[in-house]
């Protein structure tokens, strides 16, 4: 079975040794002068002992080649077709003490009914081991498949997975953080997309600075919304935003 018929199947896919060590220490280096703000979560889904840093792509070009790997690609390409965007990048430090989190699917905020095709496509890559104790996110296998109905908690498991590993799941999955009873912190990032025609969760336009977009690849540009949609989405006054950009 191919990645992507795992994914279609069951609603994810785990895919180890993604990031070598050299990697992962590089964006914990960029990470660790925001979390040494202090700042934490302002309600229990975003957790009152978890810190979070949001508008990855506005901290690091680190992050680009985890947003346009092109495992994720193809899931994306498979799952919501041509012209999919960005929809937010953020990393999640669990700390010990965290109670689980409330089981959800990332794409619950398109307001259409259940069953039906995924409306997006999350990933998780795991900066830190996931265990049982730590945090781990707990998934509820085959729940992209269901109807309106939610899933009790004894229906999740752990996805254990090693430092270095990429999760990839479909936005109708059920799932969630868990309770981090461990003496140690959990850190992830969570990178999430959307159809081309759906309104992303970060406003990429404001939140990376303009003078960074030249920078940036195409594919980038593009998957944060500087690209034109077929007929016309997208445009700036009658032209590509690119061009709008420049002058």
């Amino acid at each position: 079975m191919t990645h992507l018929e795992e994914l279609e199947e069951n609603g994810y896919v785990i895919l180890e040794g993604v990031l070598d060590r050299e990697q992962q220490q590089a964006l914990r280096s960029v990470l660790q002068p925001h979390f040494e703000r202090h700042l934490f979560g302002r309600n229990p889904f975003e957790g009152h002992n978890t810190q979070r840093v949001y508008g990855l792509l506005a901290k690091s070009r680190l992050f680009d080649a985890l947003v346009a790997h092109p495992a994720v690609m193809a899931a994306c390409e498979a799952t919501l077709g041509p012209g999919f965007l960005l929809s937010v990048a953020h990393a999640i430090l669990i700390h010990p003490g965290e109670a689980a989190q409330s089981l959800h699917h990332d794409d619950s905020f398109y307001p259409l009914p259940r069953p039906r095709q995924a409306l997006g496509v999350s990933t998780i890559w795991a900066l830190d081991d996931f265990t049982e104790d730590n945090g781990a996110t707990r998934i509820v296998p085959g729940s992209h498949r269901w109807n309106g109905d939610r899933p009790d908690d004894a229906e999740a498991r752990p996805v254990i997975m090693p430092a270095g590993s990429l999760l990839i799941f479909l936005g109708t999955l059920y799932h969630g953080g868990g309770e981090n009873c461990s003496a140690g912190s959990r850190l992830g990032l969570t990178i999430q997309y959307c159809p081309a025609w759906a309104r992303q969760q970060e406003n990429f336009i404001l939140g990376v600075p303009a003078g960074e977009v030249p920078r940036l690849s195409e594919t980038i540009q593009e998957l944060i919304g500087y690209g034109i949609h077929p007929p016309f989405m997208g445009h700036v006054d009658g032209r590509h935003p690119l061009k709008a950009l420049q002058t």
